[in-house]
């Protein structure tokens, strides 16, 4: 009998990639979007990295190891169990995409039905945590008027980040004078953890995504509500 990869086995290979040289097609490009945002913050020019298919068929909440976040008390991941989930994976210092990929969570959360709004979390999780302390993340989540009772700003070790990022099919390297080219990549998970969908790009309609997000809210055990 073939028994199923572990997640910390397919972690362990999918941060090999991580940790690879840029392919080809890994090769930084601008969105139109994200052009259009460079030319707003001139000096900030942000690229885009092509993103890996995210791990299926396995919890993130397998990743125990406790975070820490914009308060500086400890979570793990797991206390999330039970919500559908948006994760995005960023850096605070980005003034170009980082901040419109926010504006399209908070867009999304807009589009959601009040009584169905308050089942659902969002993460945001630093891949810069040396700077991005939990008061740095704080800060951000001030400045950008985050929600602080449904959103979770987390900080974690390099490790932790680099083992979340293979699950979820992101990549990301550092460019220089605190940059960073990455994969701009909205990830839904389930009730359970486990990818549900994921919708890479800035800007993009929000309509579809905020529509498969109440799908989502709608599951049950992984059985929809019709």
């Amino acid at each position: 009998m073939i028994r199923p990869l572990s997640l910390v086995s397919v972690v362990a290979s999918a941060c090999l990639l991580l940790a690879a040289p840029l392919r080809a097609e890994d090769t930084p490009e601008k969105s139109a979007a994200g052009a259009h945002d460079a030319h707003q913050h001139a000096g900030h020019a942000h690229e885009s990295m092509t993103g890996d298919a995210p791990v299926a068929g396995h919890s993130v909440y397998q990743l125990d190891t406790p975070w820490r976040d914009a308060r500086g008390d400890t979570l793990e991941l797991s206390s999330l169990r039970g919500h559908p989930v948006l994760v995005l994976l960023f850096y605070g210092t980005c003034e170009s995409v980082c901040p419109v990929l926010v504006r399209d969570l908070q867009r999304i959360d807009e589009q959601i039905p009040a009584a169905q709004r308050a089942d659902l979390r969002y993460l945001l999780i630093s891949f810069d945590p040396t700077v991005d302390t939990p008061e740095r993340l704080a800060a951000y989540a001030k400045a950008h008027g985050i929600d602080s009772k449904h959103w979770k700003l987390l900080h974690g070790t390099p490790d932790q980040v680099r083992e979340l990022a293979a699950v979820l099919g992101v990549r990301y390297r550092a460019t220089g004078n605190g940059q960073y080219s990455h994969t701009q990549r909205i990830t839904l998970l389930d009730r359970e953890g486990a990818v549900a969908d994921h919708f890479d790009g800035v800007a993009r309609p929000i309509e579809p995504i905020a529509q498969r997000v109440i799908e989502e809210l709608g599951a049950k055990n992984g059985h929809s509500e019709h």
